[in-house]
């Protein structure tokens, strides 16, 4: 019952959280008169995309002693087989639940709000040179990155890890370069905003950017905390599983890192940011599968044996292929969202059938 608590209490605060932090991010941008296009796949994308990213970090650098710190320096992460699982896990499952449940969540809100009548289409409205640009990018990153799991080179994974963090780079000047020329401008951000938080403990204040800054600041703090406490109670429930280090990891950990994408892509899309609520997860894939598997290039074995692990990869890759393939036909629906959840219980069944075979 103790666990239990604790887990419910860490999520609460992480959904809080959420919820400061999106009102935050839509305030920034509406300060600095950025489109949705920005908005959401650089500022929210980034900023919510910090949990998972400390999670490896701390899983390998975190008490590490100076002889096993020096093997992690070189590329010999085989000796700390249980960190290293937990890493590779936590890497490679961010963009896994980003491509499937998020999607899903997408696809579910729309249709949710259209049967409810708060939305008149199916179509989902998104700017299109800011999905299209993530997708692309995210499909030939994540590609290279699993081609190097076939690739046992110590040289070839820096050269690598080296690449991504250029690529993410080059993305991040195409977005700000690109801003404004697709055919949304940002979905008139300013008149559909919610109250700034702060302004309901202090009224008459003023949205400064400083004050956006404090409300956000605070927001990522108490993300980080309630998202790294999420996961030690989820490590504890798991530990009597008895499943392999890397399943868990990759199947819980994202579940509390991931939260702020989700959750922000509901609200957006219940408001009719869809550029927004699809920005978000699109942009945060582009991140994920640079920045945090340029690390596990440099400080894991990054070596999966089992063949059931590859299709977390190949299932990554179609469901962005779909959605991108949707956008380019302009037949973008939540249906085509949709598709993500079930690659997630395609992939659940398949563990679960190779866990009891």
């Amino acid at each position: 019952m103790e666990i239990l608590f604790y887990f419910l209490i860490s999520l609460i605060a992480i959904l809080i959280s959420c919820i400061i932090f999106s009102n935050s991010i839509e305030w920034l941008g509406a300060r600095l008169n950025l489109s949705h296009g920005i908005t959401g796949s650089v500022l929210a994308a980034v900023g919510t995309a910090l949990p998972e990213t400390i999670v490896p970090l701390v899983a390998i650098f975190w008490g590490i002693n100076r002889e096993n710190l020096v093997k992690v320096l070189q590329g010999d992460a085989t000796t700390l087989n249980s960190v290293n699982q937990i890493s590779l896990g936590a890497i490679i499952g961010a963009p896994f639940m980003l491509s499937t449940i998020a999607f899903f969540l997408i696809g579910l809100s729309s249709y949710v709000y259209f049967k409810s009548g708060r939305r008149k289409s199916e179509i989902i409205k998104v700017d299109k040179t800011v999905l299209e640009r993530d997708l692309s990018f995210f499909i030939f990153v994540f590609s290279l990155a699993f081609l190097a799991v076939f690739l046992d080179n110590h040289i070839f994974h820096v050269s690598l890890s080296v690449l991504m963090i250029a690529v993410y780079l080059f993305y991040l000047y195409k977005t700000i370069s690109e801003e404004g020329k697709g055919e949304f401008k940002g979905e008139e951000l300013e008149e559909n905003l919610d109250p700034f938080f702060l302004t309901k403990l202090i009224p008459n204040l003023k949205p400064s950017i400083f004050l956006i800054s404090v409300q956000l600041v605070f927001s990522l703090v108490l993300l980080l905390f309630s998202a790294h406490h999420f996961v030690e109670v989820l490590q504890q429930i798991s530990h009597k599983l008895s499943f392999p280090a890397f399943i868990i990891s990759l199947l819980l950990t994202p579940i509390a890192t991931e939260l702020p994408e989700k959750f922000n892509s509901w609200m957006w899309i219940r408001q009719k940011k869809d550029t927004l609520a699809v920005g978000n997860v699109t942009g945060a894939l582009v991140f994920q599968s640079t920045f945090p598997v340029s690390i596990g290039l440099l400080f894991t074995s990054w070596h999966i044996t089992s063949p059931i692990f590859y299709t977390t990869f190949v299932f990554c890759l179609i469901s962005a292929a779909i959605v991108l393939y949707a956008s380019k036909k302009n037949k973008l629906t939540f249906k085509t969202f949709l598709l993500g959840g079930v690659f997630y219980l395609a992939y659940l069944g398949l563990v679960i059938y190779t866990q009891i075979k």
